[in-house]
């Protein structure tokens, strides 16, 4: 199983909504528990806006499990989310993983628990590089519907609140030392790929589940931890809606109706849970949409702009201009330098002012 890059996207794919979640002024909070966020992971978080990619990764339907070994190096990924539940457990290298406006840090024996629909990243030292043991499952694998409830219990370590639980079991810690050789022998597993061993798989999964149950249950089961996950789960259904209909008029009032309950309950959910406002990430997910035809189609840039809901070719300039400090056509010709040819002439510098400006 071969894990997306995040960087140079193939079109027509998912994972390109782009979230502003970070406003520039914001300070990284430090949890409640006492795990400091690292001096870079610090600046990163104060002088870069971040963004937040729906992160659709393959998963066998039938057995929905995938145990993966990724490098990321520098500051070279990006914030997302995913529909999948994650453990990681750091094999080498230094960092942080950013949850949002949280920083934790990361370093070699550390294992985080990281629940689906909860923005994050993980990002190395200046120059290194950060190598980390992935398990990734869906929910229903261990409690499917109508699943006993002991199967259901099996959830509890993701289903935390980051105020007061951490996401992060440090590497010096009895429960880490007890994690790693189990996650390991999941991989060990895995990497044979004998379908005959997916219940060994599955109780490996299991038992390594219920390592953190038996040292962390009690903190993951309390009800600010369900109401954190209940908040995740109920803005799931309106940021697929964007997705989908981003070519079309949104309001709030229309996500509201999706998810059954009143428009200002919409607005305070999702800027919980997301980090921004409604339309700007409305606004976001258009313009990542525009970047994808951009790429991967020879539409006119007013063809484009028309096709993601903008009837002002201005505005549309404008808009995409803020984001990504250049034209559409200067998008399309850095990224895909054998489309320049069907590129628009780019505008001049009074033409990109007079745009900002109007």
């Amino acid at each position: 199983m071969k894990w997306q890059k995040r960087l140079r996207l193939p079109v027509g794919t998912g994972e390109s909504i782009h979230v502003a979640l970070l406003d520039p002024a914001v300070r990284p909070r430090p949890s409640a528990h006492g795990d400091a966020p690292p001096p870079r992971a610090r600046r990163l978080i104060e002088t870069t806006p971040m963004a937040v990619y729906v992160w659709q990764q393959e998963l066998d339907p039938d057995f929905p499990l995938a145990v993966i070994e990724y490098a990321t190096q520098g500051d070279r990924d990006r914030m997302h989310w995913h529909d999948h539940l994650e453990i990681a457990l750091v094999l080498e290298g230094r960092g942080a993983f950013l949850f949002g406006r949280r920083a934790l840090p990361a370093e070699a024996g550390d294992v985080f628990f990281i629940d689906n629909s909860q923005p994050h990243v993980a990002l190395a030292e200046a120059g290194g590089t950060l190598r980390l043991l992935l398990v990734l499952f869906r929910p229903e694998l261990i409690a499917g519907p109508g699943c006993r409830e002991l199967d259901l219990g099996y959830l509890a370590p993701f289903r935390i609140d980051g105020r007061t639980v951490s996401a992060r079991i440090a590497g010096g810690s009895a429960l880490a030392g007890a994690l790693g050789p189990v996650l390991c022998e999941l991989r060990e597993t895995w990497d044979r790929h004998d379908q005959v061993e997916r219940h060994l798989m599955d109780a490996t999964l299991r038992r390594a589940l219920g390592l953190a149950i038996r040292d962390r249950g009690a903190g993951a089961a309390d009800a600010a931890a369900r109401a954190a996950a209940d908040r995740r789960e109920q803005i799931r259904p309106v940021l697929a809606y964007v997705d989908r209909h981003c070519r079309e008029s949104i309001s709030l009032d229309d996500v509201a109706e999706v998810v059954h309950v009143s428009p200002s309950r919409v607005r305070h959910v999702f800027k919980d849970v997301t980090g921004v406002g409604f339309k700007e990430y409305v606004t976001n997910v258009r313009v990542a949409e525009a970047k994808r035809l951009l790429l991967g189609t020879d539409l006119s840039v007013a063809e484009i702009a028309g096709a993601v809901s903008y009837t002002n070719l201005h505005q549309f300039y404008r808009v995409f201009y803020r984001s990504c400090s250049m034209s559409p056509g200067e998008y399309r010709r850095y990224y895909t330098p054998a489309g320049a040819e069907d590129a628009e002439r780019p505008p001049s510098a009074m033409e990109v002012d007079s745009t900002l400006a109007g």
